[in-house]
């Protein structure tokens, strides 16, 4: 088989990468390490992937056309997973969410950074299907010591747990486990460099995720987790020693050296369903669900909508799919949590004035910004309660801002879509719950949001669109990374274990697939009220 070069131009650093023909670019990066965003996977769906080749351009396919405009496809810019190189050619990757993406590690039971470790320590870790929250703590008096965040780079494999199955199932999962493998490294082995504690100092390691992170990170095969009866390998409670977890990892760390000191027992915790994993389990240890006299709710929002109902005695649990909208996925200009990333939005007559992630000029616009538009273009009677855009701005979508460059931000008819498919998914969730529980939502005592969008988002124009039920405004309180947060109260001592326990065995699953009421809430709440 052919072999060429690509020459690979990134922060004004250069690399080559030995490429062979019959694949496309976004393979040759992924095999040679080099991180780049595809939130659909790499099936040309996202428009996400978008290189410059300065030099062996391939020709333009119909997607690229679709994406780009006719100047960026005249200056080389392609979709790296559609293009396919035959000979030597030179790329510049611009830009990407990288080490910019804004991550939530703030969690209910936060303390504040400072002073030395004074007894025993440990890390607790929270592997989000986008992002990484890693935390050095004491272990009994849960004091924050320090904390590094950083991107899940299985994103280059898709940006939902759906898409990173079906490349695992694609004969891919040794991929997908290297690279978790690799981050979670790379990440303690900075938090060790940052932080004056020796690596003998790690009494235990405690990782919280979905079951499908979970599954990745363990090596198991995923063929079962996306089809009927949709079972896991394991979700138990999973132990090993660290040096085994990282054994191939460890003989090539590089400059996460330090980490081969690492004696700790590594504690994967215990999920409850397929859909509904550890850091759900996590989430409702940190909220002290466990202790709750009245029914109460946590809502976890991100790239796919998981949430229980209960208390001490009784818990229900389910899984919606929500879809990557609330993170910028399927969106239009839609990007991560990142500078320049549009989060506030107001529209009056005179067009729309935006805030943005770090008061940087405009590039695109996140999750918060999403529902932000939405509530405001509904405001402003530019959609109507069905979704449909006013005429003027039903083919071209409507302004928000324009980039640097002079590129417009726009929000559009199908950005209206994913939003209500979001939302109605999400609402009948919660409605549902509340159904099979018996109570309604004044007889809910409180609201637990969870996740980096919930943490971030106007809760207001979040009721505003239907989301939520309005009777949820004055109970509900954003607990950030409650995954991370049930992490940290895990390493506190056994009695957390046991409380982690009652809560998965007290826990009951809802499958709303075939839940009539589910259906019917779903097609309800698609409108906006």
């Amino acid at each position: 088989m052919q072999k060429f070069e690509i020459k690979v131009i990134r922060d004004n650093r250069t690399c080559i990468v030995l490429a062979e023909e019959g694949k496309n670019l976004l393979e040759q990066l992924r095999e040679a390490g080099i991180y780049i965003s595809a939130a659909c996977g790499g099936k040309g769906k996202c428009g996400k992937c978008k290189v410059r080749m300065t030099m062996g351009a391939t020709e333009a396919t119909e997607a690229d056309c679709r994406f780009l405009e006719e100047a960026e496809l005249a200056a080389g810019w392609r979709l790296a997973c559609l293009s396919y190189p035959a000979a030597d050619c030179t790329l510049e990757i611009v830009s990407d969410d990288e080490s910019e993406f804004e991550v939530v590690a703030e969690h209910r039971e936060e303390q504040q950074e400072h002073g030395a470790a004074a007894g025993a320590c440990a890390i607790a870790v929270d592997i989000g299907t986008t992002t990484l929250a890693i935390q050095l703590v004491e272990r009994e008096s849960k004091r924050l010591l320090h904390t590094v965040t950083g991107i899940n780079h299985q994103r280059a494999y898709g940006a939902d747990v759906i898409s990173r199955i079906q490349t695992s199932n694609d004969g891919k999962g040794a991929e997908l486990t290297e690279s978790i493998r690799q981050d979670l490294l790379r990440g303690i082995g900075r938090l060790l460099l940052e932080y004056p504690v020796e690596p003998e100092q790690i009494g235990a390691v405690a990782i919280a995720g979905n079951t499908t992170m979970g599954h990745l990170l363990m090596g198991y095969p995923c063929e079962t987790l996306g089809v009927y009866p949709f079972t896991p390998v394991n979700i138990e409670t999973i132990s090993l020693p660290f040096e085994d977890l990282f054994q191939e990892q460890l003989t090539q760390a590089g400059e996460q050296e330090i980490c081969r000191r690492i004696r700790a027992e590594v504690t994967l915790l215990p999920g409850i369903s397929t859909y509904v994993g550890a850091d759900i389990s996590a989430g409702l240890l940190s909220c002290g669900f466990d202790r709750l006299e009245e029914p109460c709710i946590l809502i976890d929002l991100g790239t796919n909508g998981e949430m229980a109902i209960g208390n001490k005695d009784r818990i229900l649990v389910t899984s919606t799919a929500a879809g990557p909208a609330f993170e910028g996925g399927n969106i239009s200009c839609g990007m991560g949590s990142v500078p320049g990333a549009i989060c506030k939005v107001r529209i009056q007559d005179n067009g729309a004035e935006v805030a943005t992630i770090g008061d940087k000029p405009p590039v695109g616009l996140c999750g918060t910004g999403v529902i932000e538009t939405v509530c405001e273009l509904l405001e402003q009677e530019l959609i109507d309660e069905t979704g449909m855009l006013e005429e003027d701005y039903f083919d071209d979508g409507y302004e928000l801002a324009r980039t640097p460059e002079g590129e417009p931000i726009v929000f559009t008819q199908k950005d209206v879509r994913e939003i209500q498919l979001a939302k109605s998914a999400v609402r009948a969730g919660v409605e549902t719950l509340m159904r099979r529980y018996g109570v309604t939502p004044g007889e809910v005592c409180h609201v637990y949001l969870a996740g980096g969008f919930g943490y971030k988002i106007d809760l207001a124009k979040t009721i505003a669109i239907g989301m939520l039920p309005e009777e949820f405004a004055e109970k509900t309180t954003a607990v950030g990374n409650s995954s991370l947060g049930g992490a940290v109260e895990y390493l506190a001592g056994p009695e957390a274990g046991r409380r982690l326990m009652q809560i998965v065995e007290r826990s009951t699953e809802i499958e709303l697939s075939s839940d009539k009421d589910f259906n019917q809430f779903y097609t309800d709440y698609m409108f906006f009220e």
